[in-house]
This record gives structure tokens, C-alpha cells and sequence, in this order.
């Protein structure tokens, strides 16, 4: 787990990094904490989309902690939020950026592993509907439900999401047994498109929400149209998604 800890005092920086590191470590996860004196210094890392956790203080120049949670929630970021701050007054103003919880920083070190427990919760749900993979090095996690589709080319798989294209590398038999399980469908031996992303069937293929027309074998038409009904069966709100 990647934690970003966010606050202009360098003191607390430091005496609270640690704490957080424990905290969590405790729940027997393996966790890296890395630290940043200003928000401007957050934004500007290109690897920030690669945290998980955020934990900001409120009251900070240039932009505060909760003006930076809402800009992640408007990036489409589903990273875990929790406020550090003195200041109880504000707790209300930090809802916009749905956190996951507000800690007192004069009460830190009662507060924090309530906290962690909480994370743990909230890492082992995020477990179940995420895809993890390997990118640049080290294991990044992706939401199924942003993921349009695989292609595969070889043993290069282009993983294309809502935002981006990602490869990485296996072949798609890797990706198989565990979005098979979570809502894809296998309309050709180079393909696995997410159900809740087709907009339309054709004769020969099927229409995704990006405009990208994905073949579909032409012995499989009949088994994939019924795995695609048997699947919205079981969520009909996706159909009346779609047709908006």
C-alpha cells in the first residue's frame, strides 16, 4: 500500500509518518509512506495516480487538504482520504471529498488505529473489484469497472480503460481467470471486454462506449449475447446506463 502524507509542518511530518507506517504494517499489510510539505509538491509528481492512501492536513497555503481531495474525487480517483487537522469546525466542509475518515491531530495517537482498521476494510474491498498488475516496476491496482477492455498481442496486452491505455505484459489467458469471474466476456481468442461498457451488438462485433468496434468470432455471437444478457440480469440498471 502507497500512503501519501500531506502537511506544511515539517515536525509533524515527522513525528506522524511513522505512526501511520505502524498503524497500518499492524494490519499486516506492506506499506510505504512517503511525505510532502505543501500540496504543490503532491501535484506535482507525475506517479501521483499511484498512491492509495492520502493522508491531508486541512488548513494549508496555496491549496488546502480538502480542496486537493475534491480535485482527486473530479480526477475520477477512488484513492482512500483521510483529514488530519485541529481545526473540528471543518469537518462538514471536508464531505465533498467523500473521506474515509477525519483524525484530530491532538488525538493522533488514539485515533489512528481505528483508522487502520478502517483502511484495511476499505483495501480488502477495493481488493475484490480491482485488477492488479505490474507497471514500471512495481504492482499498480486498477478498478474493474474503469477497465473497457483487453487486447492482446502476443504476450503484449493493451489494457484500455475510461482515461488510458495501459500494457503490460502475459498473455490474456493470464487476465482470464480473473475477469472472467468479474463481469468480462471472451468475444474473441484476442479480446475480454467488460460487459458494462457495450454499447451495441453488430453482426460481426460489439460496439464499446469509446467508439472502438471489438470482433466478436462468428461461432461465438450466440453464446456471447447470452453472456452479456445473463450478466445485465443480474444488474438491469446498466441497459438504462447505457441508453443515457
Amino acid at each position: 500500500m502507497r500512503v501519501a502524507l500531506c502537511d506544511d509542518d515539517q515536525d509533524v511530518l515527522n513525528e506522524i509518518a511513522p505512526l501511520i507506517e505502524k498503524a497500518i504494517a499492524g494490519m499486516g499489510l506492506n506499506v510505504s509512506v512517503k511525505t510532502f510539505a505543501s500540496v504543490k509538491q503532491l501535484q506535482d509528481m507525475a506517479e501521483i495516480a499511484m498512491f492509495d492512501v492520502f493522508f491531508l492536513d486541512i488548513d494549508m497555503p496555496e491549496m488546502d487538504g480538502v480542496d486537493f481531495g475534491s480535485f482527486l474525487r473530479e480526477c475520477g480517483s477512488d484513492a482512500c482520504i483521510v483529514f488530519l487537522s485541529s481545526r473540528e469546525d471543518r469537518v462538514f466542509d471536508t464531505f465533498k471529498a467523500d473521506p474515509l475518515r477525519f483524525i484530530r491531530k491532538n488525538r493522533f495517537q488514539e485515533e489512528i488505529d481505528d483508522a487502520a482498521k478502517a483502511i484495511l476494510a476499505w483495501w480488502e474491498k477495493r481488493g475484490e473489484r480491482s485488477l492488479l498488475v505490474m507497471l514500471s516496476g512495481q504492482y499498480t491496482s486498477l478498478l474493474l469497472d474503469e477497465i473497457l477492455y483487453v487486447e492482446c498481442f502476443g504476450r503484449k496486452q493493451d489494457i484500455v480503460t475510461k482515461t488510458q491505455t495501459i500494457t503490460i505484459t502475459g498473455t490474456i489467458s493470464d487476465l482470464e481467470s480473473k475477469l472472467l469471474d468479474c463481469g468480462f466476456i471472451k468475444p474473441h481468442r484476442g479480446y475480454l471486454v467488460n460487459y458494462k461498457h457495450i454499447i451495441s451488438f453488430k453482426a460481426s462485433s460489439i460496439h464499446m462506449r469509446n467508439g472502438v468496434a471489438v470482433p466478436v468470432s462468428r461461432y461465438k455471437i450466440p453464446q456471447v449475447k447470452q453472456a452479456y444478457m445473463r450478466l445485465v440480469a443480474r444488474e438491469p440498471s446498466i441497459i438504462k446506463h447505457q441508453q443515457s
